[in-house]
């Protein structure tokens, strides 16, 4: 069965791609592009509040006489994690492009 549209896919849900290529929106690089420049700006700013969140603790344990708790080193730790996560994505997002 060929479809009625030129460009349309014979694909069983036709109505997904149909109206991109219909107008030769197919790929569309200036959207990618721009959701790739606000991922990557979320990103940042994701890692802006992480790294500022960890320091204020590290900082707060500082200003201690004592160990900081379990949970306060279990926070920063996990902060850690996250921030690494978060590189890892920033910088995986940049060899993509």
């Amino acid at each position: 069965m060929q479809p009625a549209v030129p460009g349309a896919s014979a694909a069983p849900f036709p109505f997904l791609q149909f109206p991109f290529r219909r107008f030769g929106l197919g790929a569309m690089p200036e959207l990618n592009t721009t959701m790739a420049q606000q991922a990557e700006a979320d990103l940042a700013s994701l890692l802006d509040r992480l790294k500022a969140a960890q320091r204020e603790l590290v900082l707060t344990a500082a200003k201690g006489s004592t160990l900081p708790s379990d949970g306060m080193l279990r926070k920063i730790s996990e902060l850690e994690g996250a921030i690494a996560a978060t590189e890892a994505l920033m910088q995986e997002e940049g060899v993509r492009r």
